[in-house]
């Protein structure tokens, strides 16, 4: 999931990162978004890196809130981190970070 709405490829990894961003929230916020057995949502990884395109599958409603917080981001757990980011929460796989100041 490494292009934008437009089908173009994101030029650097903040292009990259906001276009996967607003690929997940309409998954969210679809009116019949698609759960696995577990009851799990499949998101893209939203890491900084333009070309990722690892996936992660959390709680819709853990997603939902996160959106809510403008300034955390869902990453594959030791995948892309970076030194600016705080882990919040970790899900198995999956870290919730917070964007550093």
């Amino acid at each position: 999931m490494a292009a934008d709405d437009e089908g173009v490829a994101p030029a650097n990894s903040a292009a990259g990162q906001a276009a996967r961003r607003r690929a997940n929230g309409r998954r969210a916020g679809a009116a019949a978004t698609p759960t696995d057995a577990q009851g799990l949502v499949e998101f893209a990884c939203e890491c900084m890196a333009s070309d990722c395109e690892r996936s992660v599958r959390i709680p819709l409603h853990v997603y939902r809130r996160m959106l809510e917080a403008t300034d955390q981001y869902l990453v594959q757990r030791g995948h892309h981190a970076f030194a600016r980011n705080r882990t919040i929460v970790t899900l198995g796989l999956v870290h919730i970070e917070e964007r550093r100041a």
